[in-house]
């Protein structure tokens, strides 16, 4: 499937890269014609007003300025890599989670959004809680060959997290883990519920980015063959895909990108044509700003997998 690029992600003013926009973004939810979106490599979230150009507002999400230089940055950033809207009242509240990939990216942040109508909307001043992920990490660190959380959607008082795999351990598995523990910061039980093998691209498995859900239960992952065989490093991108999994997490579909996108970020919504996507990108490059994108996704046929099968793949 297609992409069609919208827009650059510019924000109102520099970031700790120097640039006025995000690079790598990572996390995105719509909230009715808001955009929000986290990048990896930023202590701030971006706040964009969809159908504009308008540069995106900053909501600093921790106190300290990141350094400047990006090897210096990615060692000591807090690579928020989720961003999801949280149930209940109050409304507009967002849960930020780091990946768990090294001791400084396992925090997360709880933040309350103004709401239209209230004054702490015009004075433009969210609320930010931040969490200790301390005690989720050291639950699932054992379950997973390499901890690496780059989604998560909602599953009832569940939160189902999408650990990314890489090329020597090519699954991305899917981890269960009760809201209320995660958002207290407290002791968290966690489980397995699917180690997802996807399929490859020129021997490069496919390996989870991001997560969203649709209405019918089932789960849309943005996916990427990324050449690399850590949580750290980066790699060649070799291919991406849009993947339909259904509410057992049976892999249904796998839609190639066309070119291919490292994206990031992912939301969904219905329509009589079919799933309308945004997406957002990592540029993979602090000098190159991150895209905002579209596409209908129209599943091709059930079970059809475009792609090599993985080794092994049930």
């Amino acid at each position: 499937m297609h992409l069609t690029h919208i827009r650059d992600l510019l924000v109102e003013k520099p970031l700790s890269s120097g640039h006025a926009f995000l690079s790598a973004a990572s996390g995105m939810v719509l909230q009715g014609d808001l955009l929000c979106a986290v990048a990896d490599d930023e202590h701030c979230l971006a706040l964009f007003a969809i159908g504009t150009a308008e540069p995106g507002k900053l909501v600093r999400l921790i106190g300290d300025d990141l350094p400047k230089d990006a090897a210096q940055r990615k060692k000591v950033k807090p690579d928020f890599e989720i961003l999801l809207a949280l149930p209940g009242a109050p409304e507009n509240r967002l849960l930020a989670l780091g990946s768990g990939s090294t001791p400084q990216r396992m925090r997360g942040a709880i933040i309350d959004l103004p709401a239209n109508d209230s004054k702490d909307a015009k004075d433009g001043k969210p609320g930010v809680r931040l969490i200790d992920l301390q005690p989720l990490f050291a639950a699932i660190a054992h379950l997973v060959p390499e901890v690496n959380l780059e989604g998560a959607v909602l599953n009832g008082d569940q939160l189902l997290l999408f650990n990314r795999g890489n090329m020597q351990f090519p699954a991305s598995h899917i981890l269960a883990i009760p809201l209320a523990a995660v958002l207290d910061g407290g002791p968290v039980l966690a489980s397995v519920c699917a180690a997802l093998k996807l399929p490859m691209v020129s021997g490069v498995p496919l390996t989870v980015t991001d997560a969203c859900r649709m209405e019918n239960g089932h789960i849309l992952l943005c996916a990427v063959a990324e050449a690399t065989a850590d949580s750290y490093a980066d790699g060649a991108l070799v291919g991406a895909a849009i993947v339909e999994l259904d509410a057992q997490f049976k892999l249904i579909a796998a839609e190639p990108l066309e070119p291919p996108l490292k994206v990031e970020g992912i939301a969904a919504r219905l329509t009589d044509q079919g799933v309308h996507l945004l997406c957002v990108t990592d540029a993979d490059d602090p000098n190159r700003a991150s895209g905002l994108y579209a596409g209908l996704y129209q599943r091709s046929g059930e079970g059809q997998l475009i792609f090599e099968p993985a080794p092994n793949a049930a």
